[in-house]
């Protein structure tokens, strides 16, 4: 009851090296022909990384938008400053040359109290 078992040569397994060679210019050709179809399975795998990539754009948009609002802001207020700086330098100059002595004397003319022509003296006791 001997049989005579012939050995037919059958091609190797690829090794997971092969595979993987394989696996990659499959997944080549399918972005080369633009063949971007998920199953089910697939999409459930790739769920928490899309999720990521949305938080991401989502944080990235947001970003932007705070930035430019910065902008605005620091925009505007360096436009107040320049016109209060611009208003206070206005005031100062009022306020010095109305506290001459030329411009009192001609403010308290009306009331009846007159520049003194000579210096004050000093009283002693």
């Amino acid at each position: 009851m001997n049989k005579i078992i012939e050995h037919t040569e059958t091609e190797p397994k690829p090794t997971p090296k092969e595979n993987e060679g394989i696996r990659l210019t499959e997944k080549v050709r399918r972005i080369a022909d633009f063949d971007f179809s998920l199953s089910k399975e697939q999409l459930t795998n790739q769920l928490p990384f899309m999720a990521y990539v949305f938080l991401l754009v989502v944080l990235f948009i947001y970003n932007s938008h705070y930035a430019e609002k910065t902008i605005r802001t620091t925009n505007k207020l360096q436009y107040e400053l320049k016109d209060l700086r611009s208003e206070y330098i206005t005031v100062l100059s009022e306020i010095m040359s109305e506290s001459r002595q030329s411009e009192l004397a001609k403010k308290l003319e009306n009331t009846g109290i007159k520049e003194l022509k000579n210096p004050p003296s000093k009283i002693t006791y």
